[in-house]
């Protein structure tokens, strides 16, 4: 009988320590739990594209030698998948650019243009009658020359071909560029903004939550009044403000980047009192446990019991909260720059693009396509985003 319970004991424990070797971390439940969200994976992908997008715009600006705010007036309108040539005046100023810092050079070259009678003009104007024709063919004049001195020409004449992998605006801006520009303004402007909310929310629904009484009444009666505003009017409201006008702001805030400052300060006092709501109602639950009572026991302070203890256990419901706040002040902002007092151009977003766009959606309608589809795009992915990472860190719903 001894014998049989010595190995009945000993199985268990072998049975045991097979279970705590299968044991993963909580990370690794939390993120297979996130992979089986097949769409939340796919966002995921889709934001990080995006995010890569906006941090690298300058890089990808000096890779394809586009200008987000160069205009070239008599390409208007131009269609996706096209090439232009830049006008009359940009080339102009770049070959009397080339010719001050090349005088040898330029010399030579206009000497042998009329040598060779490829001008009727004085040799001091060979160059740039050369450069009056289309570009293709003055390319094709000075290649014929066969002198050294052209290379660094040639080189210039080259930059004066762009390809519009999306067309061009009213103005002949390229809008590929501009999108890429725009994708740095609204995502930046909506992950600041949600992140500032959900630290606002946070700290006035923990204070709410964990001392109650008074302070619970004030901060959430100040929040339900902020909640039953219309959000679209009062916004419109608040961006119709001079904030360069205002003594505290004044000194901070200049008039290129206004409208980008102005944006966020506003979206920051209205997107954060559903977190603290949110933040207030686990704090409830939160302060009642037997481990809070046991921090209060052995003399924690209310510090240490707020930051090391309860942000812990309310970090999952604020990290959903962050993802769907990012789509929705994303939304926010390309309602207000729609309808022209959101960012102001000549700084690219998506919203003031669609601004633009609206009376020219029969003319062009890419240009009123493209911005919103990344719209749509950005705000769906934010918002599966949000649902995978609300399943994966649902402790109900962890597969171990």
């Amino acid at each position: 009988m001894t014998m049989n319970n010595v190995n009945v004991a000993t199985a268990l424990s072998d049975k045991d320590r097979a279970e705590i070797d299968r044991a993963k971390p909580m990370w690794k439940m939390v993120l297979a739990q996130f992979l089986r969200h097949r769409l939340a994976v796919a966002s995921a992908v889709v934001i990080a594209v995006f995010l890569f997008v906006a941090i690298f715009a300058d890089q990808i600006r000096s890779m394809t030698g586009l200008d987000p705010d160069a205009q070239n007036v008599a390409n208007r309108y131009v269609a996706p998948w096209t090439s232009t040539q830049a006008g009359q005046d940009v080339r102009e100023t770049e070959i009397e650019r080339f010719i001050n810092a090349n005088p040898e050079a330029a010399d030579k070259i206009q000497k042998t243009l009329v040598e060779k009678g490829l001008v009727s003009v004085p040799a001091e104007d060979a160059i740039y009658d050369v450069g009056a024709k289309e570009v293709p063919e003055a390319v094709k004049i000075f290649k014929s020359l066969d002198i050294p001195e052209t290379k660094g020409l040639l080189k210039v004449f080259d930059g004066f071909k762009t390809f519009h992998l999306f067309g061009t605006d009213e103005l002949g801006r390229d809008v590929f560029i501009r999108l890429v520009y725009g994708t740095r303004v609204s995502m930046g402007v909506g992950v600041l903004v949600a992140i500032a909310s959900a630290l606002i929310g946070l700290l006035i629904g923990a204070f709410a939550g964990y001392y109650g009484g008074w302070i619970d009444t004030g901060l959430m009666r100040i929040t339900d009044a902020l909640l039953s505003l219309p959000t679209i009017p009062v916004l419109i409201v608040m961006a119709a403000i001079d904030f360069t006008k205002i003594p505290v702001l004044s000194s901070i805030v200049s008039t290129q980047n206004e409208s980008i400052f102005k944006m966020i300060i506003i979206l920051c006092l209205f997107s954060w009192m559903t977190v603290a709501r949110l933040v207030r109602g686990s704090i409830l639950s939160l302060r009642e446990r037997e481990f809070i009572l046991a921090a209060r026991t052995i003399g924690a302070t209310d510090y240490t019991i707020i930051v090391r203890h309860m942000f812990p256990n309310v970090i999952a419901p604020m990290l959903v909260s962050i993802t769907l706040g990012v789509g929705e002040s994303i939304l926010f902002e390309a309602a207000l720059s729609f309808l022209g007092l959101g960012i102001m151009p000549p700084t690219p977003s998506w919203g003031n693009m669609l601004n633009n766009a609206q009376e020219l959606i029969y003319q062009a309608p890419f240009l009123a396509i493209l911005p919103g589809i990344l719209i749509l795009m950005t705000t769906i992915s934010f918002n599966y985003l949000g649902d995978g990472l609300e399943d994966a860190l649902d402790p109900k719903s962890v597969r171990r």
